[in-house]
Parts: C-alpha cells; sequence; structure tokens
C-alpha cells in the first residue's frame, strides 16, 4: 500500500474491521454519500485524523475492487492523489 495519511497497519485493522459490512451498506451510508458528493461529513471531520479515515475507506474500496467507487472519492477529495 502506498498511504500519505495513515499507517499500513491502521488501514489493515479498518479493513478487518469492515468485513462483516457489506460494499451496499457502507455506499448507501449517508456520510459515506455525503464524501463522495465532495463535502466532508461532520462524522469524519471530528476523527483525529480525517484524512487518514478517508484514505482508509479507499484502501477498502481498493480491496473491494470497487474501482469506480474509489475513483469518485478521489475526485472528491483530491488531497488523496500523490503529486
Amino acid at each position: 500500500m502506498d498511504l500519505q495519511f495513515i499507517t499500513e497497519e491502521k488501514v489493515v485493522e479498518f479493513i478487518n474491521g469492515m468485513d462483516e459490512v457489506s460494499t451496499d451498506s457502507i455506499l448507501d451510508d449517508p456520510a459515506i454519500v455525503e464524501l463522495l458528493s465532495g463535502s466532508v461529513p461532520q462524522q469524519i471531520e471530528d476523527q483525529p485524523n480525517p484524512l487518514g479515515t478517508i484514505e482508509s475507506f479507499l484502501q477498502l474500496f481498493i480491496d473491494r475492487e470497487e474501482y469506480e467507487v474509489c475513483a469518485d472519492l478521489v475526485k472528491a477529495v483530491p488531497e488523496l492523489c500523490k503529486y
């Protein structure tokens, strides 16, 4: 994993913790809908490392091969792209 804002250990922990949650459930979550539409929801903004949290979701969607969602997320949060 090529990460900018969070450690690989934290991402693996996050992905493993989301193992029982379906992709559809995640995508139906209002906070994720808001995030994919281009604004950071308060629920994520309140995290100690909001960009790390968002990057964890990006890695989760990569892991699940949801590449269209990944593209939408990177478009919504361009800080995730390395220049």
